[in-house]
C-alpha cells in the first residue's frame, strides 16, 4: 500500500464491512424484539382468558347459574391449552419452578370447581367460596406475573438496540479519529507546505519545500514536481516579468487611445464643420458647435483624469443632479455612433424621480463606457440589435438604472472578472479591461452599486443603483 489509493481503498473497504456489521446486528435486534412483541400479545391473550373466567366465576358464586360455571370451564381450558403450548417461552420468562407451581394452582381450581359443580347440581352443601377465590387469585396473580416480567425484558432489548448505535458510533468516531490522524500527517502536512510554497511562487519567490517523509505515494512525488517547477520557473522569472510589464504597458497605452478616440473624433468632426460651413451658419449654431467642441474637450480631459485617479478612495464633491438629464446628454454624445451602427435606443424613464447626487461627468462616463460595451457586444451580429435604457426606483433610498443589450453575452467563467482593472476579452489592441473597471469605480464614489446579468447570445443587462440625494453616503459594492 504505497500509493495513496490503494490505501483509500482499504479504508473504504474496511468502512463498507463495518457499516454492514452494524446493520445485520441492528436488524437482528429488531426481529427479535418483534418476536418478543408478538409473544406479549399472547401473553396478554392469556390474561384475558383468566379475568374471564374469574368473571363467570363470581357470577357462579353469587347466582349459582351453570350455564356460568360453564363459560368458567371453557375458559379454563383455554388457560391450560395455553400452559401445554407456549410452556417453553413461559419457562424462559419466569423459570421452571413457578411455572411448575402454576400448574399445580391449575389443576386445584379445576378439583374445587369440580367439586363444587356436583354439590350445586345435587343441590347439597355450600359452596367454598373462599378456597375457589384463593385458588383463582393465584392464577390471576400468575398471569400479571408473567406479562409485567416479559414488559422489563422487552424494555432491556429496547435499552440494548439503543445501546448498540452508540457503541458503534463512539468505535466509528475512534476509527475516524484514526484515519483522520493519519490523513493530516500523510496529505493535510504536505499539502499545507504545498499551498504556502504556491503563495510565495505567487509572490515571486520560488523555494523548494522541504519535505521528509521515507514513503513514495502521489504527494511526495507531487512535491518533487513542484519542487522542479520552482527551479524552472525562478530561472525564467526576470524574462517572464519583462514580457508581463511590455504587455501591460501595450494594452495600457491600446486602452488610452480607445478611450481618448471618441472625444477626440467628435471635436474633429465639429470643428471641421465648424470651419466649412461658417459663413453659412447662424451666430447661435456656431456657438452650439463651439459649446460641444468644449464639451468634448471636457470629456476627453475627464478620461485622463479617470485613468489618473483610478486607484483613488476618496469621495468628490457631489452635487444634486437629475438621472433623466445626465442620460439625455449621455445620448447627445454617442448618438452619432449609435446611428452608425444601426442599433436601435430604446429608453423608458419613470416619472417623477427624485433626485441623486453625483458628478455629471463622471457618470456620463459611466454610462458611456456601458454603452460602448453594448455597441461592441452586437458590433458583428446580424438582424436586430436593440439597447434598451429603463430608470425607474431601485431597492429602498436608491435609483435603478439598467443598460439592456441583445449582444453575444458575457460567459459565466468571466463573469467575476469584469470589473477587474486590465481584464478584458477583445482580441489584442482592442481592449485594455479599463472600461468596466473604470465604471465600478466611478459608481462606487457615488455611493452606489451595480448588478449584472447576461446570457449567452441572448444579452447583458447592466443595473446601477445611485443612492437618492437624501441616501447619498451609504455602503457600497456590486454582485455579478
Amino acid at each position: 500500500m504505497k500509493t495513496i489509493k490503494s490505501k483509500v481503498i482499504v479504508l473504504l473497504i474496511v468502512c463498507l464491512v463495518f457499516i454492514g456489521v452494524l446493520h445485520v446486528l441492528y436488524y437482528h435486534y429488531i426481529f427479535s424484539l418483534q418476536g418478543k412483541i408478538k409473544l406479549i400479545q399472547k401473553f396478554d391473550d392469556f390474561r384475558d382468558h383468566v379475568l374471564e373466567m374469574r368473571r363467570y366465576e363470581k357470577n357462579f358464586i353469587y347466582f349459582k347459574d351453570i350455564e356460568s360455571l360453564n363459560e368458567n370451564i371453557y375458559y379454563f381450558f383455554k388457560i391450560e391449552d395455553f400452559s401445554h403450548e407456549l410452556s417453553k417461552d413461559v419457562i424462559r420468562v419466569v423459570g421452571t419452578d413457578t411455572f411448575s407451581e402454576f400448574q399445580d394452582d391449575l389443576k386445584d381450581y379445576k378439583t374445587v370447581l369440580d367439586e363444587n359443580m356436583r354439590g350445586v347440581k345435587i343441590g347439597q352443601g355450600k359452596l367454598d367460596v373462599e378456597t375457589i377465590r384463593t385458588k383463582g387469585k393465584k392464577i390471576v396473580d400468575f398471569a400479571k406475573e408473567l406479562i409485567m416480567t416479559k414488559r422489563q425484558r422487552i424494555q432491556k432489548a429496547i435499552h440494548r438496540i439503543m445501546i448498540i448505535p452508540m457503541v458503534f458510533l463512539v468505535s466509528f468516531i475512534v476509527f475516524v479519529a484514526l484515519i483522520l490522524n493519519l490523513i493530516s500527517k500523510g496529505i493535510l502536512k504536505p499539502v499545507a507546505l504545498m499551498q504556502k510554497a504556491t503563495e510565495e511562487a505567487a509572490k515571486g519567490t520560488f523555494k523548494p519545500i522541504v519535505y521528509e517523509s521515507g514513503r513514495e505515494d502521489e504527494v511526495t512525488h507531487l512535491i518533487e514536481t513542484f519542487n522542479e517547477m520552482a527551479k524552472q520557473l525562478e530561472t525564467k522569472q526576470e524574462q517572464l516579468l519583462q514580457s508581463r510589464k511590455m504587455a501591460s504597458i501595450g494594452t495600457f497605452t491600446s486602452g488610452i487611445a480607445h478611450e481618448l478616440n471618441n472625444p477626440l473624433n467628435n471635436i474633429s468632426l465639429t470643428a471641421e464643420s465648424l470651419m466649412e460651413e461658417f459663413t453659412e451658419i447662424t451666430k447661435k449654431e456656431a456657438s452650439e458647435m463651439m459649446m460641444e467642441i468644449l464639451a468634448q474637450a471636457d470629456r476627453a480631459s475627464q478620461v485622463v483624469k479617470n485613468l489618473l485617479e483610478f486607484s483613488r478612495t476618496e469621495r468628490p464633491l457631489l452635487l444634486e443632479l437629475s438621472i433623466e438629464d445626465i442620460l439625455d446628454r449621455t445620448i447627445k454624445l454617442i448618438k452619432n455612433q449609435i446611428m452608425i451602427t444601426g442599433i436601435q435606443l430604446r429608453i423608458v424613464n419613470s416619472e417623477n424621480l427624485p433626485p441623486i447626487k453625483g458628478r455629471s461627468q463622471d457618470l456620463q462616463q459611466a454610462f458611456i463606457n456601458i454603452i460602448l460595451n453594448s455597441i461592441q457586444a452586437m458590433k458583428d451580429l446580424s438582424g436586430e440589435n436593440i439597447i434598451s435604457i429603463r430608470t425607474g426606483p431601485g431597492p429602498d433610498g436608491y435609483i435603478r438604472s439598467d443598460f439592456s443589450d441583445t449582444g453575444i453575452g458575457i460567459k459565466p467563467e468571466d463573469m467575476k472578472n469584469i470589473f477587474d482593472p486590465f481584464y478584458t476579452t477583445k482580441p489584442v489592441g482592442r481592449g485594455t479591461g479599463l472600461g468596466l473597471s473604470l465604471v465600478y469605480g466611478i459608481i462606487r464614489t457615488h455611493g452606489g452599486y451595480i448588478e449584472v446579468k447576461s446570457e449567452i447570445n441572448k444579452g447583458t443587462t447592466f443595473s446601477i443603483y445611485l443612492p437618492i440625494a437624501a441616501n447619498e453616503g451609504k455602503e457600497t459594492g456590486y454582485a455579478a
